[in-house]
């Protein structure tokens, strides 16, 4: 199967400006993530709020600028693109917001704002623009008649179609989806789901999709990255693949059974989540793993094949 889209090493170091009375401080949001995305899959990149998941989003769009790393888009190498040919790129791999209330310009109408990626790729429908916005909009389970609309006229569940109805318009093959159902109500993010897994049979879509809510990756997703503080921990090749790492263990046990039978005693994790900009030395779970030992305090576990998948921990499970 070939890889649509291919990271290797990529990090974004952010620096906090300093002034007379104090030094200034960086630190590295991502931080050496590699993995391959194969044309028609969904990997699920998960972890807790912080760890690095919508930089890397914005990353591989190079909506912001990485600090070192390769990456390449159908065998492109992106980071060789001048800003033109960038935005000449971006027609095939789009971006669906975690929050739809700030995603669409609020003077915008539904009409004008699901238009806009043709205006800003000077491209023109082959038939009228009135209809293809109309076909986008059904495309998404959206009545048409919404056209018209103003974003404080339709409901939240209505906005985030808007905008996977926008990032569709110009036919992508890889949509990254940063938390698309995060800000949506149970029964509406259920919804929101179901049209996501219906695109992707309809139009031979690519996913790769950032949640904070492991339940739903497993649910939506081929395979899982799991992240803590910009580093992949674990990367499981399967949703049904067994967790290896005691951080990808406590948030599986985390997540909720329906079925009371099936439900788990949790064991909240103790500790503080270690300041981005001070890491301490070794494992930066270290301080919150039961498991944790000298070793883990000393020297920072790779990413290496451990039972079958990769995990970054000295003490699999």
């Amino acid at each position: 199967m070939t890889s649509l889209l291919e990271v290797r090493d990529l990090s974004k170091r952010f620096t906090s400006g300093g002034g007379p009375f104090r030094r200034a401080r960086s630190m590295h949001a991502v931080n050496g993530v590699s993995f391959d995305l194969p044309r028609g899959r969904v990997i699920g990149v998960v972890g807790e709020s912080g760890c690095g998941k919508s930089t890397l989003a914005r990353l591989i769009l190079r909506l912001i600028e990485p600090s070192a790393g390769t990456l390449r888009f159908e065998g492109d190498d992106l980071l060789a693109k001048t800003a033109s040919e960038m935005r000449a790129l971006r027609a095939d791999m789009q971006m669906v917001f975690q929050d739809p209330y700030s995603a669409i310009d609020p003077r915008y109408t539904v009409a004008r704002a699901v238009a806009e990626p043709f205006g800003i790729q000077g491209r023109v429908p082959s038939g009228s623009m009135t209809d293809e916005v109309a076909g986008l909009l059904e495309m998404v389970g959206l009545n048409p008649g919404l056209a018209d609309s103003f974003p404080h006229q339709i409901s939240g569940g209505q906005k985030q179609r808007v905008g996977i109805a926008r990032a569709l318009a110009l036919r992508p093959s890889l949509l990254v989806l940063d938390e698309p159902t995060a800000s949506l109500d149970v029964s509406v993010q259920a919804q929101i789901i179901s049209l996501l897994e219906q695109l992707r049979d309809d139009l031979e879509l690519t996913y790769l999709f950032i949640s904070h809510d492991l339940s739903l990756v497993k649910y939506f997703c081929d395979e899982i990255l799991v992240m803590y503080l910009g580093r992949v921990v674990e990367a499981l090749p399967s949703t049904d693949a067994p967790a290896r790492h005691p951080y990808t263990r406590t948030l599986m046990d985390s997540t909720f059974e329906p079925d009371p039978k099936l439900r788990r005693i949790i064991a909240p994790l103790e500790g503080e989540v270690p300041s981005p900009f001070d890491l301490p030395p070794g494992c930066a779970f270290a301080d919150r793993c039961p498991q944790a030992t000298a070793l883990c305090r000393d020297e920072t576990p790779p990413l290496a094949t451990r039972g079958g998948h990769p995990v970054a921990c000295h003490h699999p499970i």
